[in-house]
């Protein structure tokens, strides 16, 4: 349970606000909930709130991405289309929000604190998102990788049966097969406690500067994690940047809680430059953000947002500019080929309704979970051409995928 209750509610005339914690649910009643939400409908504060609806509910769900490192289970029903309110309806419900208790600094303040996206921003698609965590975990605080032993701790719900776990591991650069191994059976499980049961697993590795640690139950995936060893690390670009950057505090800070679009564009091109490309921040205002070279001369041009509003204006000025240098690179004598790669800081799942638009576009989408994944691979080096031709690779069966359908 949530140490704090985080509950509130606001009401003005024009808008409902608000957020409900809920202990001691039983399951009866947790189903029942997923049940309605799955038909377009919550119940809060015995008000009954239901999604428009022009024709049927679109669904997304990131229980297809194979690139997930946490699998929770994830459904999110999106309504219809929600014109923009009038400025000056706006301007009436940031006042009430100043007004309100708990006070609000206007429609961005409490959407920001909810997590959503500022409706005023542009035309929105109303959605409920559903998420379901697993009875089981891994606690990074708890894990470590020291002199190549790996310390697992897992955390598990009191009458969840700990025979349904299963555990992997494989070391980096490790040594062939012999440190790819199944580790369930080393867990050592103590008597529940404080509402949790507790395992502990000691794995001795060989040649492990990192570790993958893959947590399932039965044939589903729920956690996926690296684990490092501090004192070694094969990639000589971090090395470097860590010397200044102690664990890369300031470019993950500038890259997954972005405070203004120009550090986000150089936390971006730091952390492209962890992975093995060579980039380049532009400083004239009429071009890409980033340009990006790999050793084997590929190219590729790079827009960055922080914003779903920016959205569809960043996809046209990157599919734009690809063209303009395509040309520009064909007429002198150079292969033309450029990758679009389009970077939103915001999570997958709140750009969904996008998707055909990249498709159109042949432009790769790197979403927050893109750039957190991405932070987990600096440690080893990479190779950038294969990196940017497996991202071109998804997108043709991506399309292929939506042509057959």
């Amino acid at each position: 349970p949530f140490a704090r209750d985080m509950s509130f509610r606001t009401e003005t005339a024009q808008l409902h606000a608000g957020q409900l914690q809920l202990t001691a649910q039983s399951k009866k009643s947790v189903l029942r909930t997923i049940d309605r939400a799955l038909q377009g409908s919550v119940e809060v504060y015995g008000q009954a709130l239901a999604l428009h609806k022009e024709g049927s509910y679109d669904f997304h769900s990131e229980m297809t991405y194979r690139d997930r490192w946490f699998s929770d289970l994830h459904l999110q029903i999106i309504g219809g289309r929600t014109p923009l309110p009038a400025p000056i309806d706006v301007a009436g419900i940031d006042n009430a929000l100043r007004r309100a208790i708990p006070p609000f600094d206007g429609l961005a303040d409490v959407a920001g604190w909810l997590g959503f996206v500022d409706p005023s921003g542009g035309v929105s698609y109303p959605s409920i998102r559903i998420r379901v965590g697993p009875p089981v975990d891994l606690i990074f605080s708890e894990c470590h990788l020291a002199n190549d032993r790996l310390t697992l701790t897992l955390h598990a719900h009191p009458k969840f049966d700990v025979g349904r776990v299963g555990l992997a591991v494989r070391a980096a650069p490790g040594d062939a097969l012999v440190t790819r191994r199944q580790v369930a059976s080393e867990i050592t499980w103590k008597r529940a406690r404080n509402g949790r049961r507790v395992g502990v697993a000691s794995v001795a590795l060989q040649r492990s500067d990192s570790a993958l640690a893959i947590l399932m139950i039965g044939g589903s995936t729920v956690r996926r994690q690296w684990f490092i060893d501090p004192a070694k690390a094969g990639n000589s670009r971090l090395i470097a940047v860590q010397h200044f950057d102690k664990d890369l505090r300031m470019i993950k800070q500038a890259v997954l809680e972005p405070s203004d679009s120009m550090r986000f564009e150089v936390g971006v091109a730091a952390l492209l430059f962890l992975l093995g490309f060579s980039p380049a921040v532009q400083l004239e205002t009429d071009s890409p953000d980033v340009v990006v070279s790999t050793p084997g001369g590929k190219l590729a041009i790079v827009e960055c947002t922080t914003r779903i509003a920016d959205f569809s204006a960043k996809l046209g000025k990157l599919v734009d500019r690809r063209g303009a240098l395509s040309k520009a690179l064909q007429s002198s004598g150079h292969r033309p080929r450029i990758d679009a790669v389009l970077v939103c800081a915001l999570p997958r799942d709140q750009i969904a309704a996008q998707a055909d638009e990249l498709q159109t576009h042949k432009a790769i989408l790197l979403t927050r979970e893109d750039l957190v994944a991405a932070f987990e691979r600096v440690r080893q080096p990479n190779d950038p051409d294969k990196m940017l031709d497996d991202a071109i690779a998804q997108l043709s069966a991506r399309q292929a995928i939506q042509l057959g359908s």
